[in-house]
């Protein structure tokens, strides 16, 4: 697998349909979340920030990538540092940007491409993959991971969010494959700081929009009494 992909572009990649192309359905929910808590932990691995009691503690803010000035521009101008928690909900609003980035620098890296799509007035441009061939490898490459363990920070921290980011089903379609892969993350004890953040944050979203949905039924409801 090529090792110039970020956490970030490896995830986008993984949440992209091998065949159809587009955001596989169980990553849409929580993609945004898991994208900018991989971009938190590329600023950690650069060491850029650390995390000290569910917060992060800049600690040099040179980088030349723009997501990640991004980032750091934001945090470096409070006064004292908030929870990871924060800027994982604050920065998922930045999707588009992200998005755009991570399309950008993949299609440069010939890992996918953009194909134009419409329908009526609505247009919009849905990511393909290209190199299916380095994609599986990196499926390949987790796979041993998850049941022959890593002591490689990096993969850790991928595989930390693979839950949060819906790709169970995805990178283990049998059921059974699925669940001994979810018990052997569970013993391997994957878990960080970030992805706890990222999978609360999900978890709030999807509660408020469960409830928007719940009210928005007994309105119609009353209204068509």
């Amino acid at each position: 697998m090529d090792k110039s992909l970020s956490l970030s572009e490896k995830i986008y990649l993984l949440a992209i349909h091998p065949q159809k192309g587009g955001i596989i359905t169980p990553a849409r929910a929580g993609l945004n979340y898991v994208l900018t808590g991989s971009l938190l932990l590329e600023l950690y691995l650069e060491e850029n920030i650390v995390f000290e009691n569910k917060r992060i503690i800049v600690k040099n803010a040179q980088t030349k990538n723009p997501l990640h000035r991004l980032l750091l521009d934001r945090m470096t101008h409070r006064k004292k540092p908030l929870k990871i928690s924060h800027w994982v909900s604050k920065f998922s609003y930045k999707h588009k940007k992200t998005r755009e980035h991570l399309q950008k620098t993949l299609s440069e890296k010939r890992m996918l491409r953009q194909e134009d799509k419409h329908f009526l007035f609505f247009r919009w441009k849905k990511p393909v993959l290209v190199n299916k061939q380095a994609v599986y490898q990196l499926q390949s490459e987790i796979e041993n991971n998850v049941f022959k363990g890593t002591a490689d920070k990096a993969q850790i921290m991928l595989l930390s969010l693979l839950k949060p980011a819906g790709l169970m089903k995805r990178l283990f379609p049998e059921k059974e494959k699925r669940r001994k892969a979810s018990k052997r993350l569970k013993m391997m004890t994957v878990e960080n700081q970030v992805s706890a953040a990222v999978g609360d944050a999900i978890s709030a979203a999807q509660a408020v929009a469960a409830s928007v949905a719940a009210t928005t039924a007994v309105t119609v409801a009353a209204a068509s009494n």
